[in-house]
């Protein structure tokens, strides 16, 4: 909800890439640099201490240009790190939303924002490729300049001083040694810039491992899940996971909302102290403006977020007690835009429980009338989706979604206007499953076509986070409220399109 796609992608791909180059390479390099230049500088104090500390004057400024160096290294990394996740970003929607941004003939706008992008991206490369190309060079040119005052106190030495110790075979033997500690010196400086970019990289990445987990199941459940796994492993049932969710295998009877309040964000309720009761085998049918909160009470029952106030009971048991495992188990979701994976109808179906049989397949699409259109294909359930399930149709995703919903087995059905998108043939396909389906099991319908939720056992009309109207679709005919309003006017208009559609 939070993050753009764009966000993560650039963190599991890119940073991924540069923290694990510096991790082969880096920390080899730095060994070899560090043990190599720590010999020489051995050698040198042995053959002669006086000059050795001339030449270690540099050290000093060494440390002080790398620490100056790292310092801006490190800062415009961090600058092509996030602008490099606004470019992902900008990708990924351009291609997703390809066929808006022709509609709206927004093609010039949007080339002019990815521009602005990519030449933020352009300053801050060519910033960070002037410090590299700085601090390689002056690493060298320190390393020299401590070369250059050995070759003068040894030459001075050898020239002017009586009696003097120095030789000119030391003092070359010593000035190769010294010769020799630039090259090492280079690819430490060269590993360090490599290294300012993977720290970037790993600060990104951790940032993302460390986000916090907002819904979890505590430590009561989780041991809980451990001793019951401890108990069916003993039992050898063949059921261990069945076994080991929480002890909680038992059919649903009933949930209930007491006094659920819910916001987003502080201070910003979407829902007020909101209460109900639903048996085996009811349906609800959720209705109302957009923005009024219908969404959020689903989102709530398949705990995708818990309730900022009150509880969500589930037999009696706040469904914090129990294991995300086992709620989520035992939902089946149909959402108004389904999503599909690339792979064929059959692995897409199967998706929903990946024991199924090829025959338990083929009863799913059957229930859920979307064997009519597999059949008819030349291929049939071997047919390839495409990615997002772009080979399909709108009405078909819906029927495949339906299908992977239905062979999970959930005893709670969710469906958030999953016919809002279709054609009226397919609705009626889809009400006929959903129809069958719906028995026996708990169902929540978040329905845009009222004509759709006729039979509901409860419709709640939902307004600014509150119920302001409950019944059957009789009941609240003869009230003669909000829903007969909103009823009244969409039967009028669907009766206006048949018409048209006649004439």
């Amino acid at each position: 909800d939070k993050r753009a796609v764009g966000w993560l992608m650039a963190r599991l791909t890119s940073d991924c890439n540069n923290l694990s180059r510096v991790i082969a390479w880096g920390l080899l390099d730095v060994t070899w640099g560090t043990l190599v230049i720590t010999a020489y500088t051995v050698t040198m104090f042995v053959l002669h201490w006086r000059l050795a500390l001339i030449v270690s004057v540099i050290v000093p400024i060494l440390l002080l240009t790398a620490k100056f160096f790292q310092t801006r290294l490190l800062l415009t990394q961090r600058q092509l790190k996030k602008t490099s996740s606004l470019i992902t970003g900008s990708y990924n929607e351009a291609i997703n939303g390809v066929r808006t941004t022709k509609s709206l003939v927004r093609e010039e706008a949007n080339l002019a924002e990815f521009d602005q992008l990519v030449s933020r991206y352009q300053a801050q490369a060519l910033r960070n490729a002037f410090y590299s190309a700085i601090f390689i060079p002056g690493v060298t040119s320190i390393c020299s300049i401590g070369i250059a005052l050995a070759l003068w106190y040894g030459g001075y030495e050898l020239l002017n001083v009586a009696g003097a110790t120095l030789t000119i075979g030391t003092l070359v033997t010593f000035l190769t040694y010294a010769g020799n500690i630039p090259g090492p010196a280079q690819e430490l400086a060269n590993t360090l810039t490599m290294v300012q970019g993977a720290q970037a990289s790993a600060e990104r990445i951790q940032g993302l491992l460390d986000e916090p987990i907002s819904i979890k199941d505590s430590p009561e459940v989780l041991e809980k899940m451990r001793a019951n796994a401890a108990i069916a492993e003993l039992a050898g049932d063949g059921h261990p996971r069945e076994r080991a969710l929480d002890g909680h295998r038992e059919r649903i009877g009933t949930i209930e909302f007491r006094n659920v309040s819910f916001g987003y964000l502080p201070g910003q309720p979407v829902l007020s102290d909101f209460n109900l009761i639903v048996n085996e085998g009811d349906t609800i049918a959720l209705v109302g403006a957009t923005g009024g909160g219908k969404s959020t009470i689903v989102s709530l029952l398949c705990r995708f977020y818990e309730p900022t106030a009150g509880r969500i009971l589930f037999d009696g048991v706040d469904y914090r007690e129990r294991s995300l495992d086992w709620l989520q188990s035992n939902l089946g979701i149909v959402l108004q835009q389904p999503h599909l994976f690339s792979g064929t109808i059959r692995e897409n179906i199967r998706y929903g429980r990946l024991t199924a049989t090829d025959d338990e397949v083929a009863e799913a699409a059957r229930l859920t009338n979307a064997a009519k259109f597999i059949d008819g294909l030349k291929t049939g359930y071997n047919t390839p989706v495409g990615e997002g399930g772009n080979q399909l149709s709108t009405g078909q995703k819906q029927l495949v979604a339906l299908a992977r919903a239905v062979i999970a087995q959930p005893q709670i059905f969710v469906m958030d206007e999953a016919t809002s998108s279709v054609d009226t043939q397919t609705e009626r396909d889809i009400q006929a499953a959903v129809e069958q389906i719906m028995q026996n099991r708990i169902s929540f319908v978040i329905a845009h076509r009222l004509s759709t939720i006729r039979n509901a056992d409860q419709i709640l009309v939902i307004d600014g986070g509150k119920v302001i109207e409950s019944g059957s679709h009789h009941d609240l005919i003869r009230l003669k409220g909000r829903y007969f309003e909103l009823y009244t006017n969409q039967f009028t208009v669907e009766q206006e399109e048949r018409l048209m559609t006649t004439v």
